[in-house]
């Protein structure tokens, strides 16, 4: 019966994925994947199956069941989208993660990242893919539950600063979410998250980027924002020579 109630869950999600035309990119392209995880409440349990242990053990963590639900549901849709991608089935997805929570895909020509975040009306997620050594991508709702006036001197540059207090009033805190996203989304890339101090990275739109000191290994990237409606804000970090994105919201 479980083994069914996988099964049912990964049909239903991956009918739904095709659809949109996801897992058909070329190789300098990212393709970016754009849900609400509530539209997939109902299948918490059998999403849960999917999960690996580590994944079921961060799951079980969380304070509130939403936000349980919607990782639960992030990360088991993340597996099916890969295995679109790759033409495997979810459960056979190699998904690995650096010791500093990057995601790896072993033995495959993929990389990917995968971001959700919730408010009291939406739960939504982001996943992206593409053929670079590296990709990030990061997704917000808005209105964001914290006040990022008051968080600019943690996470801005002081060029930064003077840039958000140069926009009118009613245009900063927008201007914020942006940056944030675009941050978020560059230091995942990076393989580092928030392990180093963003305020100490900036985050342009559309400039080539180099990795933070420590971290040679990864290559210099680019980020952009994603926005497609006013419910909330994206941003996608990859390499030079991924300099595509198509994106696919179900």
């Amino acid at each position: 019966m479980a083994v069914k109630a996988k099964q049912d869950f990964v049909d239903r999600f991956e009918g739904a994925v095709r659809e949109t035309g996801f897992g058909a990119f070329k190789a300098r392209q990212a393709a970016v994947l754009i849900f609400d995880a509530n539209r997939y409440s109902d299948t918490e349990a059998e999403a849960a199956a999917l999960l690996d242990t580590r994944e079921r053990t961060r799951a079980a963590r969380f304070q509130f069941p939403s936000d349980r639900t919607t990782y639960t549901v992030a990360h088991a849709a993340w597996r099916v989208a890969i295995g679109v991608c790759l033409g495997i089935p979810a459960e056979d997805v190699p998904l690995a993660f650096t010791p500093e929570g990057q995601p790896r895909l072993h033995g495959v020509a993929l990389s990917t990242s995968l971001s959700h975040s919730r408010s009291h009306i939406h739960s939504m997620v982001a996943i992206a893919v593409c053929t670079g050594e590296t990709i990030g991508v990061d997704i917000e709702t808005v209105p964001l539950k914290v006040n990022l006036l008051e968080l600019m001197p943690v996470f801005c540059t002081p060029q930064e600063i003077t840039t958000i207090n140069g926009f009118p009033w009613y245009r900063r805190e927008h201007e914020l979410l942006r940056l944030w996203t675009r941050k978020e989304a560059l230091l995942k890339a990076f393989g580092v998250g928030l392990l180093t101090d963003p305020a100490k990275t900036p985050a342009p739109a559309h400039e080539m980027l180099w990795p933070p000191e420590g971290c040679d290994h990864q290559p210099a990237c680019h980020v952009r924002n994603i926005e497609t409606g006013e419910m909330w804000l994206g941003a996608l970090a990859a390499p030079r020579l991924v300099d595509d994105m198509v994106l696919h919201i179900l």
